[in-house]
């Protein structure tokens, strides 16, 4: 008997140890994953009228295609394109004469960022184009300041930007949500701060018209950094990347997530299925989860009770991992999808004494979301030209120095004066 008791609690260890080791590998490749800061990807379009005679690439060659010439890969994209096409390349100086020279068949085709087009798409004009090619070119990586701060010790300031690309996070696309995360450790306190996506805002190192906020992610994570550095005067320690496809995947695994919605809405998918949200609680899948955390058209106030969902959404996951031991044993798994939308410059190490800090010393902590306000309105942008004027937010300036003065006191644990003359409108 004492044998048999022997035995089996050997076997029962033997699956403690290998399920302690399953964690612990899935743990180890999810943080080699992000830590690993891979190159960035750029989608371009190739667009032609509705009804040119050309179908695909194939089409394409000894056809005249036309380029942006203010678009700092243009080069890169025409030499991408030529693997598959001979075709003639002509660079137009700005947006609208690219349009206009492929509305009056000067050029046979023309070739934008996909970003781009889909906000061009929202022109009438955009209407009898098509687009009969899509191809990704890789970004040589830049040069990004990284802090060599203890985040276990030091106060530090993360970027955290939410992709809207269902390309997975290599891809340079819009970000839908941008976030800056000031961290006390000592303190136990973390200061949110999110600016609207909107928010008409000088592009790093550009000079004239300004453009959205969201339109910097197109041009890569380190324009939108640097122009939210510009924007609140501060430095930005570090940076997150999310993207949001995987939240279909991490929530169908989960069996789907409890949300609670404040409006009635029909909402479809971009696969297509419609999604039926009544006001009060209920139980979504995957697809329904994810068009809950991007929908804004519906509020009032867009971006804010957009952010509100998202956030919703995470406790939600956080909630159903924590009911059962059934999810609970579902980590690797999530971890595994997971990892391939996350990216960040924080070290594997300062992220493992991180975590060690919170297990053997965990902290209570305290979190203050703030917002930067502002009125809307309709002006040129840098992306899209001064003839098409985008809806922009106006940002209020008193609550850009109000976001300033409080990371500085979240950096410095102490009040600041009041810095308002450092900014402009």
């Amino acid at each position: 008997m004492k044998k048999i008791i022997s035995a089996i609690i050997g076997i029962i260890l033997l699956i403690l140890v290998a399920v302690g080791i399953r964690y612990l590998l899935a743990y180890n490749g999810f943080l080699d994953k992000i830590t690993m800061r891979k190159p960035e990807m750029k989608q371009y379009s190739v667009i032609v009228l509705e009804n040119s005679e050309l179908k695909d690439e194939t089409n394409l060659s000894g056809k005249s295609v036309g380029f942006l010439k203010t678009d700092t890969k243009a080069a890169n994209a025409e030499q991408k394109l030529a693997e598959v096409a001979e075709i003639d390349a002509d660079f137009y100086e700005d947006i609208d004469v690219l349009v206009e020279a492929l509305e009056k068949e000067i050029t046979d085709a023309m070739t934008l960022e996909t970003d781009r087009f889909e906000v061009l798409e929202s022109d009438t004009e955009a209407k009898n184009m098509k687009v009969i090619y899509t191809f990704e070119i890789e970004l040589e990586s830049e040069d990004m300041e990284i802090s060599d701060k203890e985040i276990t010790t030091e106060p530090f300031v993360l970027y955290i930007s939410g992709s809207d690309s269902r390309e997975g996070i290599q891809a340079t696309a819009r970000s839908d949500v941008n976030i800056v995360a000031t961290v006390n450790p000592k303190e136990g306190k973390i200061l949110l701060v999110s600016i609207p996506r909107d928010t008409y805002i000088q592009l790093h190192d550009t000079v004239g018209i300004k453009d959205k906020l969201t339109h910097a992610g197109v041009y890569g994570i380190n324009m939108s950094k640097t122009t939210i550095e510009d924007f609140l005067n501060i430095d930005i320690d570090y940076t997150l990347k999310v993207s949001f496809d995987t939240v279909i995947r991490v929530v169908d695994q989960l069996d789907g997530i409890d949300i609670e919605s404040d409006v009635a809405m029909t909402l479809k998918t971009g696969g297509g299925k419609v999604c039926e949200y009544v006001v009060g609680r209920q139980h979504v899948d995957g697809d329904c989860a994810l068009k809950f955390a991007r929908e804004r058209k519906t509020y009032e106030t867009g971006d804010r009770h957009r952010g509100e969902n998202q956030q919703q959404v995470i406790t939600s996951i956080i909630g159903r991992l924590s009911s059962s031991k059934d999810y609970l044993l579902k980590i690797p798994t999530i971890l595994d999808i997971a990892a391939d939308s996350f990216e960040t410059t924080i070290s594997r190490d300062n992220i493992s004494a991180f975590v060690r800090m919170q297990l053997t010393n965990p902290v209570n902590w305290k979190v203050e979301s703030i917002a930067v306000n502002g009125t809307g309105a309709y002006e040129p942008t840098y992306s899209m030209g001064i003839n098409r004027p985008l809806y922009v937010m106006i940002p209020d300036m008193t609550t850009v120095e109000n976001a300033h003065n409080k990371i500085l006191e979240y950096l410095s644990n102490e009040e600041v004066e009041d810095t308002a003359d450092e900014y402009d409108d």
